[in-house]
């Protein structure tokens, strides 16, 4: 089932709501295992998000990726390897600073976004994670539609402290949208 035709900016808004109202509830022990989560970088992390999984699913979740830094470093690797080429290749055709910035962020998003759902997949044991989690991105509406919500999302983890949101808060509740999310496009 594909995901319902909405904006991208309405699908992030219910998702965040979703994910505040699982990470807030009372008895969630998600906020406090998240304060720690960061300390051992994507294998912490990932095993955080498992929890989260685990939490949507009501049920456990494999946690424990061994090569979760190196996932994580592909992933975010190749983006920001697409943005700093943007980037460069603004600079080279004289673009304004503030447009290449634009562009450059717009270059990371679009490829981060193909492995948007990789760490879930990962969770569920799947062989061909790319494979999979591609499939899953064109049921959420392709690489357009998918940046749209992760902007969303990645505004609200990279700036939600600054309005008094709280820094790990806001970045997990960005993680576990995407969590709902990926539940969302495998039902």
């Amino acid at each position: 089932m594909a995901d319902r035709p909405r904006s991208p900016w309405r699908r992030g808004t219910e998702l965040l709501t979703r994910a505040a109202h699982l990470y807030d509830a009372p008895g969630s022990t998600l906020a406090h295992e998240a304060r720690g989560a960061w300390r051992g970088g994507f294998a912490s992390s990932v095993m955080w998000m498992a929890q989260a999984l685990a939490q949507v699913r009501g049920r456990p979740v494999l946690s424990a990726l061994p090569h979760a830094g190196r996932w994580g470093a592909l992933k975010y690797g190749g983006a920001l390897l697409a943005a700093l080429g943007c980037w460069g290749l603004a600079v080279v055709l004289g673009l304004p600073h503030a447009l290449g910035f634009v562009l450059a962020v717009l270059a990371f998003y679009a490829a981060e976004v193909q492995g948007l759902f990789l760490f879930p997949l990962l969770m569920d044991g799947s062989e061909h994670p790319w494979r999979s989690g591609r499939a899953l991105l064109r049921r959420a509406g392709g690489t357009p539609g998918a940046v749209g919500t992760v902007l969303m999302l990645a505004g609200v983890m990279l700036l939600g402290g600054l309005v008094g949101r709280g820094w790990v808060r806001c970045w997990c509740l960005g993680c576990l949208a995407v969590v709902h999310w990926y539940e969302d496009l495998r039902a």
